[in-house]
């Protein structure tokens, strides 16, 4: 037997004349609906002669055999429902684009077409129209539904495996400036502020970050310092406790899961959502002070893992090098270096700095 989507059955309770209360199923909810099983009958519900009554009498569905009956299930599935809100979003965005949207592109094409290996090129080619991120971000959004469709059977090959993005961004001179960070913190809900504050006083992930518990905090002799065991690297991190970090973990509750909570005062299930919370309360800022009629409080186009340039530029101030920077961010040599150049670009009073030291060498060689 075809599988069959129960979804849309309509049930409706009559009390007859008798007193009697009967229950009848119909194939869909509105005029004109089939009345396929009654509860006077002999068919238990979930049964097979209860399906095929149903199938019998519900009309086909206009997706199906086609891949936009992939794309339905893929939408009603846990897969999906475990996004948060704003990933959630930029998916529907990618699917139902009123130009070049996915189901526009695909929805009504067959599901032989899709298993045929002539798809990548086409989808390629589609791609490449959108162009630039928008256009790898689709194909990322398409090659995940294609994905579940070949996990659920639904599909049997999957023809965009492998497929590399071609946009690159370039974000090494792209960091919150401390003005910007006081402006957040200030301006965003506080639960949201705690996590741009963590994250540009730590330099962890976000990946590391959300799971951080009171439990990683540890006493030294001169303060305190936070250690965890990094998802990426697999290898633990020791970060010093600065005077804004342990004013956060102070404020921390003892029996709280994590030094990062949602509104609710619930952990976060998953990294993607900190981030997202942050260009939430970012985008929402900056309208409210549009509005207003002031200017932005800070660029509309940071983003909570530009924080982390943030992080290494205090390493930088403190007197660390580029391989020990590399080394505690994570980053290769080239990219710390860009990070690095990029601040000094942006931040000329580093010269002051350096200007000294060539100072105190002059006079030491004096002596």
């Amino acid at each position: 037997m075809p599988r069959v989507n129960l979804k849309g059955i309509h049930k409706v309770r009559k009390t007859l004349a008798s007193g009697k209360v009967m229950e009848y199923h119909r194939a869909w909810r509105g005029k004109g609906a089939p009345t396929f099983w009654n509860s006077d009958g002999k068919i238990k519900i979930g049964s097979a002669e209860y399906i095929a009554a149903f199938a019998a009498s519900a009309p086909a569905s206009p997706a199906q055999g086609k891949f936009r009956s992939v794309i339905t299930e893929f939408m009603d599935s846990q897969d999906f429902m475990k996004f948060s809100a704003r990933y959630q979003k930029d998916i529907r965005t990618s699917l139902f684009h009123p130009t070049n949207g996915i189901d526009q592109e695909f929805g009504d094409g067959p599901l032989a077409a899709i298993n045929d290996p002539r798809i990548r090129r086409v989808v390629l080619k589609w791609r490449d129209r959108i162009g630039g991120k928008v256009g790898d971000d689709r194909l990322r959004h398409l090659q995940r539904i294609i994905k579940f469709g070949l996990d659920r059977s639904l599909l049997t090959e999957n023809r965009l495996k492998d497929i590399k993005s071609v946009y690159k961004a370039d974000r090494a001179d792209i960091f919150w400036s401390p003005e910007e960070i006081d402006a957040f913190e200030a301006m965003a809900p506080k639960h949201i502020g705690r996590i741009l504050v963590a994250l540009c006083e730590t330099g962890l992930r976000p990946g590391d970050l959300y799971r951080l518990s009171l439990f990683n905090v540890e006493k030294t002799p001169k303060g305190q310092r936070i250690v965890v065991r990094t998802n990426k690297r697999k290898r633990p991190a020791s970060i010093p406790v600065t005077r804004r970090m342990a004013k956060l973990i102070a404020e921390t509750p003892t029996g709280q899961a994590t030094i990062l909570v949602g509104k609710k005062g619930q952990p976060y299930k998953n990294p993607n959502y900190l981030g997202d919370a942050v260009s939430t309360a970012r985008d929402d800022i900056i309208k409210g002070a549009r509005d207003k009629g002031l200017p932005d409080p800070f660029r509309p186009d940071l983003r909570l893992y530009d924080a982390r340039g943030t992080a290494a530029t205090r390493l930088l101030r403190a007197g660390g090098e580029i391989g020990e920077i590399a080394t505690a961010m994570g980053w290769s040599i080239k990219h710390a270096t860009e990070i690095i150049e990029a601040y000094v670009r942006l931040h000329p009073d580093m010269a002051d700095g350096l200007g000294a030291k060539i100072e105190r060498y002059d006079a030491r060689t004096k002596l």
